[in-house]
């Protein structure tokens, strides 16, 4: 059997059903609103609850990974706070494509590799390049991951818009953290990829295979050279940065 006609033995449906049968409880409860914000930061999620007045939902997963729920402008959009890591993060999102998420932007961390790049800087993603082993599943490794072009362009309006120092391209998702190596950063580096994260690949192959439309932008928390490395994920200019692009990004959900 062709590679891409292998069937799955079970299905995102399956587990929110499997979840419905045993809680005893509706399957439309685990609704999630279809203009959706992934993000991983603890502090983003208070910034949902503290000053846009957000209100968890009752989805698959509770307070473990919690949706909460925002009504901006007549405009339904959840925000979610995703586990870690390429896999970890792809199987929720296939839970939450399947109980309602069409139009999905990742808000993120990521670690510069292009000099010109500087702390709380934003990356507004084209394409990731894969270094991950979750996305080999969903398509071969020729298959280029890329944002949807209408969605991304709707969050670089917003950026625009608030005067926000952002670059627009690539990046480059592991999850290897500590097998981010001298050569593979200056591979990388010379194709013009901006900086790296864990999770965006996975992402985007997840969207592509379901049909949902997806965008990424990132903030820049630390800095890789081929010398040294410098974290910075606590500094305020990094969490400020962060901030704002939260809120342009659900300034665009709700134009979108």
């Amino acid at each position: 059997m062709a590679w891409e006609q292998d069937e799955p033995v079970f299905t995102p449906l399956d587990v929110i059903r499997y979840a419905s049968e045993t809680r005893k409880v509706p399957i439309e409860s685990f609704h999630v609103p279809e203009r959706l914000v992934v993000t991983y930061q603890r502090s983003a999620l208070e910034h949902v609850q503290q000053s846009l007045a957000g209100k968890q939902t009752n989805w698959l997963y509770g307070e473990t990974w919690p949706v909460y729920a925002l009504d901006l402008k007549g405009a339904d959009i959840g925000v979610f706070r995703s586990p870690v890591g390429a896999s970890a993060a792809a199987f929720v999102l296939e839970e939450l494509i399947a109980c309602g998420a069409g139009k999905i932007v990742e808000v993120g961390m990521a670690g510069a590799i292009q000099s010109n790049l500087k702390l709380g800087d934003g990356i507004v993603v084209t394409e990731a390049v894969r270094d991950e082993g979750t996305s080999q599943h969903y398509f071969p490794p020729e298959v280029r991951l890329e944002s949807t072009g209408r969605l991304r362009e709707a969050v670089v309006k917003a950026l625009e818009e608030e005067t926000l120092p952002f670059h627009v391209g690539p990046i480059w998702t592991t999850d290897g953290v500590y097998r981010e190596t001298k050569g593979k950063l200056l591979k990388f580096k010379r194709q013009g990829v901006l900086a790296v994260d864990m999770e965006t690949s996975a992402l985007f192959a997840v969207a592509k295979h379901r049909g949902a439309e997806i965008a990424s932008v990132q903030v820049i928390s630390d800095i890789l050279s081929e010398t040294k490395w410098f974290p910075a994920f606590r500094q305020e200019n990094v969490l400020g940065g962060l901030r704002r692009l939260f809120s342009c990004v659900i300034e665009a959900l709700s134009r979108s």
